[in-house]
Protein backbone atom coordinates (compact mmCIF):
# COMPACT_ATOMS: atom_id res chain seq x y z
CA UNK A 1 0.00 0.00 0.00
CA UNK A 2 2.66 2.32 0.86
CA UNK A 3 4.16 1.51 -2.69
CA UNK A 4 1.36 2.31 -4.16
CA UNK A 5 1.11 6.20 -2.30
CA UNK A 6 4.51 6.81 -3.20
CA UNK A 7 3.58 6.12 -7.09
CA UNK A 8 0.59 8.19 -7.17
CA UNK A 9 2.25 10.99 -5.45
CA UNK A 10 5.18 10.65 -8.03
CA UNK A 11 2.30 10.53 -10.72
CA UNK A 12 0.62 13.80 -9.31
CA UNK A 13 4.41 15.70 -9.22
CA UNK A 14 4.95 14.66 -13.02
CA UNK A 15 1.10 15.43 -14.46
CA UNK A 16 2.11 19.01 -12.36
CA UNK A 17 4.54 19.61 -13.93
CA UNK A 18 3.83 18.90 -18.03
CA UNK A 19 3.20 21.88 -19.61
CA UNK A 20 -0.91 22.39 -20.33
CA UNK A 21 -1.60 23.55 -24.01
CA UNK A 22 -3.83 26.18 -24.03
CA UNK A 23 -7.35 26.68 -24.73
CA UNK A 24 -8.49 28.03 -28.04
CA UNK A 25 -12.00 28.86 -28.59
CA UNK A 26 -14.07 27.79 -31.65
CA UNK A 27 -14.02 30.59 -34.37
CA UNK A 28 -17.60 32.06 -34.26
CA UNK A 29 -20.06 30.65 -37.09
CA UNK A 30 -20.13 32.62 -39.94
CA UNK A 31 -23.91 34.05 -40.46
CA UNK A 32 -25.25 33.32 -43.87
CA UNK A 33 -28.76 33.80 -45.40
CA UNK A 34 -30.05 32.41 -48.60
CA UNK A 35 -33.36 30.99 -49.31
CA UNK A 36 -34.24 27.46 -47.98
CA UNK A 37 -34.51 25.91 -51.49
CA UNK A 38 -30.45 27.06 -52.08
CA UNK A 39 -29.41 25.81 -48.23
CA UNK A 40 -30.72 22.35 -49.12
CA UNK A 41 -29.46 22.30 -52.91
CA UNK A 42 -25.98 23.59 -51.31
CA UNK A 43 -26.23 20.31 -48.33
CA UNK A 44 -23.51 17.77 -49.83
CA UNK A 45 -25.07 14.47 -50.89
CA UNK A 46 -23.32 10.89 -50.98
CA UNK A 47 -24.28 7.86 -52.01
CA UNK A 48 -25.45 5.00 -49.45
CA UNK A 49 -22.41 3.08 -48.45
CA UNK A 50 -23.85 0.22 -46.63
CA UNK A 51 -21.10 -1.78 -46.23
CA UNK A 52 -20.19 -4.01 -42.82
CA UNK A 53 -23.96 -3.50 -42.01
CA UNK A 54 -25.48 -6.67 -41.07
CA UNK A 55 -29.20 -6.97 -40.19
CA UNK A 56 -28.42 -10.18 -38.15
CA UNK A 57 -25.95 -7.87 -35.57
CA UNK A 58 -29.76 -6.00 -34.53
CA UNK A 59 -31.28 -9.08 -33.08
CA UNK A 60 -32.93 -6.72 -30.34
CA UNK A 61 -35.52 -5.91 -32.87
CA UNK A 62 -37.86 -8.81 -32.20
CA UNK A 63 -41.73 -9.06 -32.71
CA UNK A 64 -42.09 -10.34 -28.57
CA UNK A 65 -45.91 -10.11 -28.50
CA UNK A 66 -46.17 -11.72 -32.12
CA UNK A 67 -48.37 -8.84 -33.37
CA UNK A 68 -46.49 -8.32 -36.88
CA UNK A 69 -43.99 -5.36 -35.28
CA UNK A 70 -41.31 -5.92 -34.45
CA UNK A 71 -39.31 -3.12 -31.34
CA UNK A 72 -38.30 -1.07 -33.84
CA UNK A 73 -41.47 -0.04 -35.57
CA UNK A 74 -43.23 -0.35 -32.05
CA UNK A 75 -41.29 2.58 -30.68
CA UNK A 76 -41.01 4.96 -34.08
CA UNK A 77 -45.38 4.40 -33.56
CA UNK A 78 -45.25 5.37 -30.02
CA UNK A 79 -42.70 8.25 -30.93
CA UNK A 80 -45.55 10.29 -33.15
Amino acid sequence: MNKLLRYAFISALVALTLPLAPAHAAPAPQEVSLPLSEAIAALPVEDENRAGYQRSSFKHWTDADSDGCDTRIICTLRSR
